[in-house]
């Protein structure tokens, strides 16, 4: 009898417990509300039970599982600490190009200065002073040349050709002291318009009445000489 109460009671506890477990199962919150199976054995004692910290206190003169706060899970794992980025390397400073001498500018040499040589003038001779050679004056040509007569005094003289002949007369005019020019086979004052003839000097028109002065010329070994 006592054998067959025993099977009884155990299958109950059993039956009782399968039962509690699938409440258990069901509603995780009961689980956690019936606390540590373990002992509670000194006071201020914690652990960690379903998710739940209990601390151990006491109640009505008997030590108890209190629950207290719920353990925060890690929800994410510590994200992979990023690998430091790769510092880049300094680019090359490019070296400054060297800035060119400065080119020294030559001074200039100064030009010398161009002495005019002076024209040597043949030495007055027994014929006179040298005007010019026999080519420069042609047939039927008047040309006014000036003359060194003595001491690089200059004067001016009207000479002229004909028949082949060498003639030379004075360039003042002999009315009011002006300076006759050549044109063509005359000498003509163009300060009254007064007309001289090249060969002899007469006066040929115009306010003037006297020649132009005459003047004795030698044409020796193709060059022609003056007596002032």
């Amino acid at each position: 009898m006592s054998s067959w109460i025993q099977k009884v009671v155990r299958r109950r506890e059993v039956v009782g417990g399968l039962g509690l477990s699938a409440l258990l199962l069901l509603f995780p919150s009961l689980a956690a509300a019936a606390g540590p199976t373990l002992k509670a054995s000194k006071l201020g004692q914690k652990i960690v039970y379903r998710g739940y910290v209990y601390t151990v206190v006491k109640s009505k003169g008997k030590l108890v599982w209190k629950q207290g706060a719920k353990v925060a899970t890690a929800t994410a794992s510590a994200s992979a600490k990023p690998s430091a980025s790769a510092t880049p390397s300094a680019s090359a400073t490019p070296s400054p190009s060297p800035t060119p001498s400065a080119t020294a500018t030559p001074t200039p040499s100064p030009t010398p200065t161009q002495t005019s040589t002076p024209i040597q003038t043949p030495p007055a001779t027994p014929e006179g002073a040298f005007v010019a050679n026999s080519s420069e004056i042609k047939e039927g040509q008047v040309k006014i040349i000036e003359v060194n007569t003595a001491k690089n005094q200059y004067t001016s003289y009207s000479f002229s050709r004909l028949n082949g002949k060498i003639y030379a007369v004075s360039i003042i005019c002999t009315h009011a002291g002006c300076k006759v020019v050549a044109e063509k086979t005359e000498l003509v004052c163009n300060c009254h318009l007064s007309i001289f003839s090249p060969y002899d000097g007469a006066a040929q028109s115009g306010p003037a009445r006297l020649p132009l002065t005459r003047y004795e010329v030698t044409e020796k070994d193709g060059k022609i000489y003056i007596k002032p």
